[in-house]
């Protein structure tokens, strides 16, 4: 799998005003392809530029449609990365790690919600396909693609705060939608101690081998599907964001009867680990951009008379002066039978005064005490 070292360094240019910004990251090597890893380790580490810098993650697009010449990438002019430079390449026997130079030209209106780290927990996947884990006898591949996802999104501290991974079944998904899921959302949301989460269900690993009285079946690896769906939502709120659906296929570079064991470096390293971990890169990207302008919630943890406790903190990106609203929020049915949600906030707004890593102590601006204010209720960064 791939490993990140990635290190910062700013400075202007008086004259453009740009920011230049310098990352590392590295690839496995698979297959001796020199070339996908480079190209792999150049997207890793301008996606992590990217994030530092507050630019649009979507801006990796440019990355996939420049023109590498030598150690310098030719780009368009239309998005925020205007030069880009491999300033130092280096290589062991099964990785390659590439050290750039990019310019990202801030945009002229930066989200604000950019500046804060979302709290964000992973429940176990469910494999929606046992009976196709028999090939390889991979019927732990739920598990271990949920937490190769959990230590992926790990790499992104600056935009997302990863607090638990939930090693257990849960009632989400597709089964599940037509169900009430707000109170088994914010059940979750209470147990990880976030507001956003991440629920997948992998329907389709299925691999067809050739008869071994066909050539085919001795001289060509035959290819094996994974289809998987990631569903994001906010647990906080009891709602579900956005669902999307990712296939990729490789060749299955196994026996028929051959096992496969999914912990081992090995398996990571053949044509279908390493389509998953490339299938995985999108998710991660895709989640980070969907949340990347969001301002975070967060919940009043405890109370006292002028002042409460809420669970986001310094790895958050609050310090003191940051300003909140407080709300809470409540689910009703429609005359249609449509669950929905509201929310009240509550008159004025709190300031931070104090800071830990995950928590924060807000008091009223004007010191007065609190109105009618619960443990539970929500809180937002204005």
């Amino acid at each position: 799998m791939n490993k990140y070292v990635l290190f910062f360094f700013i400075f202007f240019s008086t004259l453009t005003h740009a920011q230049w910004f310098e990352s590392s990251a590295s690839a496995l090597v698979i297959d001796n392809d020199w070339e996908n890893a480079r190209e792999r380790a150049l997207k890793k580490a301008v996606k992590n530029a990217l994030l530092f810098s507050g630019g649009a993650i979507s801006s990796l697009q440019q990355v996939n449609n420049g023109v590498l010449i030598e150690n310098r990438l030719v780009l368009n002019s239309e998005g925020e990365i205007k030069a880009l430079n491999i300033t130092n390449e280096s290589k062991n026997s099964d990785s390659l790690t590439l050290t750039i130079k990019v310019d990202i030209q801030s945009p002229e209106k930066v989200c604000y919600g950019s500046n804060f780290a979302k709290s964000i927990a992973i429940t176990r996947f469910k494999l929606n396909t046992p009976e196709q884990a028999v090939d390889g006898n991979i019927f732990d591949i739920h598990k271990q693609i949920s937490t190769t996802l959990f230590n992926q999104l790990n790499l992104s501290p600056q935009s997302l705060d990863v607090r638990q991974y939930i090693d257990a079944p849960v009632k989400l998904g597709e089964q599940y939608k037509n169900n009430n899921q707000t109170d088994t959302l914010r059940s979750l949301a209470t147990n990880s101690d976030s507001q956003y989460l991440i629920y997948g269900e992998i329907n389709d690993i299925s691999v067809k081998f050739d008869s071994k009285n066909s050539i085919s079946y001795w001289v060509t690896d035959p290819m094996r599907h994974f289809y998987l769906t990631i569903y994001l939502y906010d647990a906080l709120q009891g709602q579900l964001l956005s669902s999307k659906q990712y296939r990729t296929k490789a060749a299955w570079q196994y026996n028929q009867h051959e096992q496969a064991n999914l912990k081992s470096k090995m398996f990571w390293q053949k044509d279908y680990g390493q389509a998953i971990i490339s299938l995985l890169d999108d998710v991660s990207v895709d989640i980070e951009t969907q949340l990347q302008c969001e301002a975070p919630t967060a919940k009043v943890v405890s109370i006292d008379s002028n002042s409460l406790q809420i669970n986001l903190g310094k790895k958050n990106g609050l310090n003191n002066g940051t300003i909140l609203s407080l709300f809470y929020s409540s689910n009703y049915k429609d005359q249609f039978g449509i669950e929905r949600s509201s929310k009240s906030q509550y008159q004025g707004t709190m300031k931070v005064i104090e800071t830990t890593h995950n928590s924060a102590v807000l008091r009223t601006l004007d010191n007065l005490p609190l109105g009618n204010i619960q443990i539970n209720d929500l809180a937002r960064i204005k």
